[in-house]
């Protein structure tokens, strides 16, 4: 009989509400997790309290001997699970190596990492299947969809921020020592030179649109460029954290420009987006929704008032094409 970390079920590390996954061998990649069914985005598939968190470590001399006394502690169906995780750097120091192979930041920027009897099971992709992330409320980790999922798929996550095939091919093999063959690095040699590009381009755009001189002294060219990079997201099938990111970036565009109208509304989609990709939970969507409400609680809020709005003036009764134009500020 599988156990119930196997199969989905509740345990003592790892939840699911329901058995939306099961562990099974991928060819070419050692355990993976598979749906069980079909998962529609924003479907929470397993949420993980870690096996073992780095803040057990008291010196780097004694890492080995401080991971080894925090596993002896854990009940033996725990310890099993840790040890049966894959190691990418085989030979001294095996539980240091699980860590490294296995480890998840407990939140953006933290220090501390942890390992998970689920969550570390699930395999890279450059184009991922679900998200994850720390919940601080539930101390968790947590996996949504962020794409239609079918039954019997892969579940994926990514392990990079993105990149040309080059550049993730190299990541990849410098910190996790292999080689990914996903959908989005096997394609013919023509579709991938021109996905590259369009992530060129795509990286130029980005780094554009975080330059404060730009979004104070040329919004409008900002905005332009919101909108292409916008374009070649969903071109590229792009539907991890680059989206939201860019609707916050330009929210704030729009709010130092006194456009509350426009500012609320991209609040709006970057809550909307990170709602479905972290949960209701989720300390990012609680941070950013008062801004829906009410813009000028931003600290970026009217540097002018050059594009000065009201909160109603968000036009109602427009189809999506027209409020879209409307809301990156062309003509309708």
């Amino acid at each position: 009989m599988a156990s119930s970390i196997e199969t989905g079920a509740d345990t003592g590390s790892g939840t699911a509400a329901t058995a939306l996954w099961r562990l099974e061998t991928i060819p070419g990649k050692g355990k993976g997790l598979v749906a069980t069914g079909d998962i529609s985005p924003g479907t929470l598939i397993l949420s993980d309290a870690p096996l073992i968190t780095t803040d057990v470590i008291k010196s780097i001399e004694s890492t080995e001997q401080d991971l080894a006394r925090a596993l002896k502690a854990l009940p033996k169906e725990s310890q099993r699970a840790y040890l049966s995780l894959h190691n990418n750097y085989p030979g001294k120091n095996p539980l240091s190596n699980i860590v490294r192979s296995n480890g998840y930041p407990l939140g953006p920027g933290s220090d501390v990492g942890g390992v998970f009897a689920n969550v570390s099971r699930i395999n890279h992709s450059c184009r991922p299947n679900a998200k994850h992330s720390w919940n601080p409320t539930l101390q968790k980790q947590t996996v949504y969809a962020i794409r239609p999922i079918a039954a019997g798929e892969e579940l994926s996550l990514s392990y990079l921020s993105g990149g040309t095939y080059s550049e993730r091919q190299e990541q990849l093999k410098n910190l996790f020592g292999f080689s990914c063959a996903c959908e989005l690095c096997t394609l013919p040699p023509d579709d991938r030179r021109a996905s590259d590009n369009r992530i060129r381009r795509a990286q130029k755009l980005n780094e554009s649109i975080g330059d404060w001189d730009k979004c104070r002294y040329s919004p409008a060219q900002v905005l332009r460029q919101g909108r292409e990079l916008m374009a070649l997201y969903r071109e590229e099938g792009i539907v991890d954290d680059h989206l939201p990111n860019l609707y916050y970036d330009i929210f704030q565009v729009c709010n130092m420009h006194g456009d509350q109208a426009r500012a609320s509304a991209f609040a709006s989609k970057y809550c909307e987006l990170k709602r479905l990709s972290e949960g209701p939970e989720s300390a990012n969507v609680r941070e950013a929704m008062p801004y829906v409400a009410d813009p000028r609680k931003h600290k970026g809020f009217g540097k002018t008032q050059d594009w000065k709005t009201d909160l109603d003036q968000i036009p109602k009764g427009l189809d999506d094409e027209d409020f879209e134009k409307w809301l990156w500020r062309e003509k309708v």
